[in-house]
């Protein structure tokens, strides 16, 4: 006999056969994972790596779904929603890798032979975390596709090897269960052939899914089919209640699948007599590809207004929807995941099902993997330093204690020199102690005279800290970075140009072995900045403040705003800085600044 079981009674079912093998083990019953279970946990597996890079907000951002049914595509609450959204995501996302593909061979110089494109996938996946993290999501995608395929069609070979190829991904992202006992039942199906031939045989038939009508492709997993008669047994009354009542129950596990017979047979009768089977995929009507093929559209435009994560050149991984960049533990998790949940994979079907040396139930390590939602372990607290400082102390001062025991120590000897790793009076765990500026402030205000002129000056020149009039110029309405620019800060400037010649806009520069880069990380530490990449579309983050407190994101600003404001059409000079070069609104001689 082959029976079905979802993950709880199919690891129940395993620990029955290998402990009374005579009655009950696998010579005399095969014993299945549910099809339905496992691809409920791979659209969760899914969800754990796109949770939070954008994915969802694109497909609400498409009209694809709507803002609840979005979030919950994450957690496979709908398994027919949440396939239908991959099923859109991979189209769209093959959409936009070949037009990258097809730029890329644009691009090349006349004789040059362009590379193929898996080859050139593989080369930009080694160079650019954007491109490696969707086109690691585009082929898991394809797999999982390839994986109901093979249930839909009844091919149980290629069942097998598309789940061979999921199965790493539960140990990398921490599905124990699944990752515990898919191998058990992959093992199972790949013995059958020797040990069970004929259930082999009708295996390869297709018999290991159930075909419910006569339409093409609509094979379902065992468990789905017991889940259906279920929903038909249960009635509207569902089954509340019945296992606290012995007879009750009898009655309906006796009746109620005869009862599910009978209200399909019933259903079947009803069909027109004479009508020709339709033997066509219910997806194949004029309607679903339709809608099917405008939400690929759709969303297809939207990622590449968000920005097609395939033409991406940099170093950074972006969430498609704010542009917020990744923190760089995400960008090595997701360079190294697949290849740490196959060697997780091997090691543990070696360990436990080849050689036998540990038991199937010990514990399966978790990995600790920095993933969009799971940002990284923050450092130590400062109270938490000072206890280690004061263990090293400890520790220090012992050994001097019983060196001196032993030796003719001189104590005021030792304390001449420095016995630790940084001197305390100057420094804070290794940091250098810093003041407050703002104490200066009225001892600098005493040595100027205040004047009050009334209005402003007509002079020359204006210079501006840039730095300082970004912390002062909140964003406002402003929607985007451009919008920024237009009604924020190049209205400021030219405010300026009323009573002067020139503005002369000077930016700040950060940089990463300074003094004041130890101050600006302190500073960040204490509260959370957030990293975004600044460009023309991208969305002005919520906290003004927050995002100031990243230095990356105040160079990639300035440059943005230097280019911005001379770009300005006046007939009065704008100069600005630009990293280490000069900008300006008119042609001049900069020899002589």
């Amino acid at each position: 006999p082959v029976i079905t079981m979802d993950q709880p009674l199919y690891a129940l079912a395993k620990q029955i056969q290998w402990n009374w093998p005579v009655t009950h083990g696998e010579d005399h019953f095969v014993v299945m994972f549910g099809g339905l279970h496992i691809e409920m946990a791979v659209l969760k597996v899914l969800g754990d790596l796109l949770e939070g890079s954008g994915w969802v907000e694109a497909l609400v951002q498409a009209k694809v779904a709507t803002p609840g049914t979005a979030d919950s595509l994450l957690k496979a609450c709908h398994v027919t929603k949440a396939r239908r959204a991959h099923q859109v995501t991979v189209s769209s996302l093959y959409f936009v890798l070949q037009k990258a593909y097809s730029e890329y061979k644009n691009d090349l110089a006349e004789g040059d032979v362009p590379m193929g494109l898996e080859d050139w996938c593989k080369q930009k996946s080694l160079s650019c975390p954007q491109f490696q993290f969707w086109y690691l999501i585009f082929q898991l995608q394809v797999e999982f596709l390839i994986f109901i395929s093979s249930i839909r069609e009844g091919n149980f070979l290629l069942y097998i090897d598309a789940l061979t190829k999921i199965v790493p991904w539960f140990f990398a992202l921490g599905h124990t269960n699944y990752a515990r006992w898919i191998p058990v039942h992959l093992r199972d199906m790949n013995s059958l052939k020797c040990n069970q031939p004929s259930v082999y045989d009708y295996f390869q038939k297709g018999k290991f899914v159930v075909q419910k009508t006569t339409r093409s492709f609509s094979a379902i997993a065992i468990d789905q089919a017991h889940e259906q008669n279920n929903a038909v047994v249960k009635g509207d009354g569902g089954a509340v209640g019945l296992t606290e009542n012995a007879s009750a129950l009898q009655r309906w596990m006796v009746s109620g699948p005869e009862m599910a017979r009978i209200i399909e047979e019933f259903q079947a009768s009803t069909d027109k007599v004479g009508k020709a089977a339709d033997t066509r995929h219910h997806e194949e009507s004029n309607p679903v590809q339709v809608s099917f093929a405008q939400d690929v559209q759709s969303l297809t435009d939207t990622i590449e207004q968000m920005g097609n994560p395939f033409t991406e050149t940099t170093n950074d991984l972006i969430v498609l929807d704010t542009r917020d960049i990744a923190h760089p533990a995400i960008v090595e998790s997701m360079s190294q995941i697949e290849k740490l949940g196959t060697n997780q994979y091997e090691l543990y079907v070696q360990e436990r099902l080849v050689e036998k040396t540990k038991n199937i139930n010990e514990p399966i390590k978790r990995n600790k993997v920095a993933l969009f939602r799971c940002p990284p372990v923050k450092e130590h607290s400062k109270s938490q330093q000072q206890l280690s400082s004061l263990k090293n102390d400890c520790s220090l001062f012992s050994r001097l204690y019983v060196a001196s025991q032993i030796r003719d120590g001189d104590m005021e000897k030792f304390f001449e020199h420095e016995n630790q790793s940084y001197p305390p009076s100057v420094s804070d765990n290794g940091k250098l102690k810093t003041g407050n500026k703002a104490d200066l402030l009225g001892l600098l205000e005493a040595l100027v005279s205040s004047r009050n002129t009334g209005s402003n000056p007509t002079v020359d020149a204006v210079i501006l800290d840039g730095a300082a009039i970004v912390n002062m110029l909140p964003p406002g309405n402003a929607k985007t970075f451009s919008d920024y620019a237009d009604q924020k800060f190049g209205p400021y400037v030219l405010n300026q140009l009323k009573h002067a010649d020139r503005v002369d806009v000077v930016w700040d520069t950060y940089l990463s072995d300074s003094l004041k880069a130890e101050t600006r990380s302190k500073r960040s530490k204490r509260r959370r900045g957030i990293r975004r990449r600044v460009e023309k579309s991208s969305p002005i983050p919520g906290n003004w403040k927050d995002f100031l407190l990243i230095s990356e994101n105040k160079t990639e600003l300035f440059s943005f705003l230097a280019s911005s404001v001379t770009a300005i059409e006046t007939d009065k000079q704008i100069i600005s800085t630009y990293q280490e070069e000069i900008l300006c609104t008119q042609p001049r001689d900069m020899l002589s600044l």
